[in-house]
């Protein structure tokens, strides 16, 4: 099983956990309807609005790489979702052999993003029209440019994937879940643990962070 089949996989466990296996139906347990696609175009929104786009302010600044890439992340989970939902997962193995580009170009990835966002924003409101293959591809382009290739996406969404289930079984939804720990948010705890140990396995990295919950 190579890295992308291993998100998808790790994907559908999160998604089963969360809601059990209706949600394939496009319902929460609580029959809510889910939109993949308005998750998209609400991550890709957050993504846009961290570049310096504003002309009325602060149009120097450098945009705010980090958290472009926490969103990117974010959007890889609503994809992989939607491609599950439509049992049309396979389709992204073709990137799997995909090279970094990391030339950071400001107006390609505003353009591809605002792109995904359109093509997002049609399927949300159109049901008959599924632009998840297309979204997949521009996904890709856009880490290209943030040099983000296979490997360090599965190391980032397995940070996260971990981290929500991590979540959802610790009290989340309740309202119960301690989010800082030790004076850092939850997340930044789970990416050191990632770099402390690259090789570390999704298993274990759950472990580590029972581990230091358990001490707060």
């Amino acid at each position: 099983m190579n890295q992308i089949e291993q998100m998808f996989l790790l994907q559908m466990q999160l998604n089963d956990q969360t809601n059990g296996q209706v949600w394939i139906k496009g319902y929460t347990k609580e029959n809510r309807e889910i939109s993949w696609y308005r998750g998209i175009y609400m991550e890709v929104a957050e993504a846009i609005d961290s570049f310096n786009w504003k002309h009325w302010k602060n149009i120097n600044d450098e945009p705010d790489w980090d958290n472009i890439r926490v969103e990117l992340v974010d959007i890889w989970h609503f994809i992989m979702s939607e491609s599950i939902r439509i049992k049309d997962q396979s389709y992204a193995n073709k990137h799997l052999h995909m090279k970094a580009k990391g030339d950071y170009d400001t107006d390609a990835l505003i353009a591809s993003l605002e792109k995904m966002l359109k093509l997002s924003v049609t399927s949300s409101i159109d049901k008959e029209i599924n632009n998840i293959r297309e979204i997949t591809d521009i996904f890709f382009i856009i880490i290209s440019h943030l040099g983000i290739d296979v490997e360090d996406l599965y190391k980032r969404y397995v940070v996260k994937n971990q981290l929500n289930t991590f979540r959802q079984q610790n009290g989340y939804k309740e309202g119960s879940y301690i989010k800082i720990w030790g004076g850092v948010e939850d997340n930044v705890v789970a990416f050191d643990i990632m770099n402390m140990n690259p090789k570390i396995t999704p298993t274990e990295l759950y472990d580590e962070l029972d581990s230091a919950y358990s001490k707060l």
